[in-house]
């Protein structure tokens, strides 16, 4: 038993301490607070004893971890000052509450086994407490509309919502996010908790107090404007935004999140995903009849009224760049009296890609000196395989433009990140971020210190599966080789959007004609690269060739190489792994061989696309024939990573495809593209 010394009483640094007890140290551990150590650092001192000395309650609470994992792994403790690189590290989570109030991921499996989930504290407690461990201090919760839910609104009191209803009735996804929640709906719920809004109140109010009491602040985003339900239409409310009504339910609406939710620490908006697209460049348009003239309208006057009547509440105000001109906004808030940040979607929905994408470049020179930014990091990449990989990771935050930086938030918008209900076979249901507990510790702990070094998660991977050190080394190489794969082929073949691109799928969603498909053969032809990056796309490369023009940057060829080597290295490295059991372990094992079977796949198909240009613009019959050869070994690869995928993952309903994703009906389509190379022309 460790021998602690310290007055601090708080909840924050009671919870590590309860952590620190679990392991063992000869010295005696002394906590204090030194004000003159910046927010959330900490420092620690190993001399007769051991002294740890935080900024603040954050501090302490983060400097008692660094000593527990340090011990936990079994590693030497040594002096140190450490503060974080990024103040505030986020997750975004898409938060199904309820059918009647959807969120945009909520027409999706995993939103809908999940909306009980969102209101049993034991959950929360889980949740919130995970992310305090791994450094995460923000959570954003964000939703369609979470005010009947979530609050009285004032002059609209049986707009709010009693109990907690699904219903039985799948949901047909469009990528507006109108029309989830319908009349078909509305007539087939069913109640999974019965509890008043009163008590929901109180439900998340709970929420949030233990979220401080592990230093996290909670954010709630919306999307606008969405005013669905007969709880809404009684009162008038429609979801045009020149309406009266709508105006003063949505600025009373966020009103009564601030006065209900004192421990609320901000809202953040979005103009524009379900509204009329009315831009100041029309001058006809009046202000507060175009998007941002609504949302300044309706939250951000809420908002600055709120802190004329409340000048000592901090409240920080995000407005998203998505689907908004930066001069928009700063036109509207130039009077804003409140604090006003700007969201940007760094990777567009793909962060699994470049390390330095080259989106927010633009925008960094337009912004305003001393305009604070937040950073929405969108994984819709993964949702079954459990990701790691830490070089990456550090790279692609090192990269981030910090100087300018509040901090950002990482999450998918395709997928709800609860409890999974996706493992084939499972009677229990852990935390999404438990079942990828490596890649969410990663991101945590890098953003705090991004100079951690790779013994630090190769320990933790031999702690965790009960491993020597050299197999968990085995397994941290292949585990970063595999997670390399989708990386790698997404910079060569880029889609902007999720519903554009689904790598684990190989799918996409066709807007135009309301239509999940395959990625044929045709799309890894015509397909573009990563802008703002060296890569190629397969059509510019091949175009080059036939030219014989001087060829710089990296080749969709070179993606092949690269990928081959990955899948070479991470297959080599996971035998003789399989020897330890460990149920986790094995399903590990099993997601790192799937990826390696998709990107055998990719890389078969992406070299066949070249071939078949090569040919398209040729007419030399052995291009063709390179093409056909390489998709005929693809197939049989693909239908091996079907049946391996079904085996261990349930198919499921994901929202931004409109559909449900069952990898085996592709099967036949990865068959017709050997059909299809034998009918180019």
């Amino acid at each position: 038993m460790i021998k602690l010394e310290t007055k601090i009483k708080s909840a924050p640094v009671v919870f590590a301490l309860n952590k620190l007890r679990t392991v063992h140290c000869d010295k005696a551990v002394k906590i204090d607070i030194n004000k003159s150590i910046p927010t959330q650092g900490y420092s620690i001192r190993i001399e007769d004893k051991i002294y740890v000395s935080g900024g603040d309650d954050a501090g302490c609470m983060y400097g008692i971890f660094d000593i527990f994992h340090t011990l936990q792994r079994g590693e030497q403790l040594v002096t140190k000052n450490c503060s974080p690189f990024i103040p505030k590290r986020g997750i975004k989570f898409n938060i199904p509450l309820d059918s009647r109030t959807p969120s945009y991921s909520d027409a999706g499996t995993s939103a809908r086994l999940n909306i009980g989930n969102m209101w049993d504290m034991s959950f929360w407690i889980e949740f919130l407490d995970r992310m305090a461990e791994n450094n995460y201090n923000i959570l954003s919760l964000w939703s369609l509309n979470p005010f009947p839910s979530m609050v009285i609104v004032p002059g609209f009191e049986k707009a709010s919502l009693d109990d907690v209803k699904v219903s039985t009735r799948s949901f047909h996804a469009k990528l507006s996010g109108k029309g989830i929640f319908d009349r078909d709906h509305e007539e087939n719920l069913y109640t999974v908790k019965k509890i008043s809004i009163k008590e929901k109140i109180d439900f998340w109010r709970n929420v949030m107090r233990y979220a401080e009491d592990r230093c996290i602040e909670v954010f709630i985003f919306t999307w606008n404007l969405f005013a669905e339900g007969r709880n809404l239409r009684q009162y008038g409310i429609t979801e045009d935004p020149n309406n009266t009504r709508t105006k003063q339910y949505f600025y009373n609406g966020t009103k009564a999140l601030l006065d209900t939710y004192p421990l609320l620490s901000g809202i953040g908006v979005t103009a524009g995903e379900n509204l009329t697209f009315n831009g100041r460049d029309d001058k006809s348009v009046p202000f507060e009849k175009t998007d941002i003239g609504f949302i300044y309208e309706t939250y951000g006057k809420a908002i600055d009224d709120y802190l004329e009547e409340h000048p000592t509440r901090n409240i920080v105000y995000i407005h998203r760049m998505q689907m908004a001109k930066y001069e928009e906004i700063t036109h509207a808030y130039k009077n804003f009296k409140g604090k006003l940040e700007i969201s940007f979607k760094y990777s567009q929905a793909h962060m699994f890609s470049s390390t330095k994408p080259g989106f927010i470049n633009d925008f960094l020179q337009e912004k305003g000196k001393n305009v604070k930014l937040w950073l929405t990091v969108r994984n819709d990449d993964f949702y079954m395989f459990r990701w790691g990989n830490p070089d990456f990771a550090r790279e692609y935050i090192k990269n981030m433009p910090i100087s300018c930086m509040s901090g950002f938030y990482i999450g998918a918008d395709g997928f709800t990140w609860g409890r999974d209900y996706m493992t084939v076979g499972s009677n229990i249901h852990p935390l999404f971020i438990d079942k990828m507990w490596y890649a969410f510790n990663i991101w945590g702990e890098l953003a705090f210190n991004p100079d951690i070094t790779d013994n630090y998660f190769v320990d933790g991977i031999s702690l965790r599966f009960r491993i020597p050190y050299d197999k968990a080394l085995d397994l941290f190489i292949a585990w970063k080789e595999a997670s390399e794969i989708i990386s790698d082929f997404n910079c060569t073949h880029w889609h902007d959007f999720d519903f554009q691109w689904y790598p684990e799928g190989c799918c996409m969603y066709l807007n135009d004609i309301d239509k999940m498909v395959f990625a044929n053969i045709h799309e890894f032809m015509n397909c573009d690269a990563m802008p703002f990056t060296d890569y190629l796309s397969v059509k510019e490369y091949a175009s080059k060739v036939i030219s014989r023009e001087r060829i710089t940057g990296t080749t969709p060829i070179d993606t092949v190489k690269s990928i081959h080597s990955h899948i070479e290295l991470a297959s080599e490295k996971i035998v003789g792994l399989s020897d330890y059991f460990n149920p986790e372990l094995k399903c590990t094992i099993d997601d790192i061989k799937m990826m390696c079977l998709l990107g055998s796949y990719y890389s078969l198909k992406e070299e066949a696309a070249f071939w078949l240009s090569l040919y398209q613009a040729s007419k030399e019959k052995e291009f063709q024939g390179k093409a056909i050869s390489l998709l005929q070994e693809a197939a049989p690869i693909w239908k091996k990573y079907s049946s391996f995928v079904t085996s261990r993952y349930y198919p499921q309903e994901l929202t931004r495809l409109c559909s449900k994703v069952d990898l085996r009906e592709f099967d036949r389509q990865a068959e017709l593209d050997i059909d299809l190379a034998k009918e180019a022309i």
